[in-house]
């Protein structure tokens, strides 16, 4: 995957979240929830059930909420808003 070029727009840490939710709507990292940075958690946790707080976050519920995290970035709302 190509690394995005920084951004005026968009904080580092934006677009590390970003990235990471593609990559699981787009179901090329299949590991899951151990794969995304610490750092993140409670980004992909906002959107998560209450599944996420035992450490046993499914699959589909994570790509449930990276779709959201997308569908932010796109407008501009939620961790993505001025």
């Amino acid at each position: 995957m190509l690394h995005s070029e920084y951004s005026k727009n968009m904080t580092p840490h934006q677009i590390s979240l970003i990235e990471h939710a593609l990559r699981q709507v787009s179901r090329i990292d299949q590991t899951g929830w151990e794969s995304i940075p610490p750092g993140l958690h409670p980004s992909f946790a906002k959107y998560m059930c209450r599944d996420v707080w035992t450490g046993q976050s499914d699959l589909l519920t994570l790509r449930e909420a990276a779709l959201m995290i997308v569908r932010d970035a796109i407008t501009r709302t939620g961790e993505f808003a001025d």
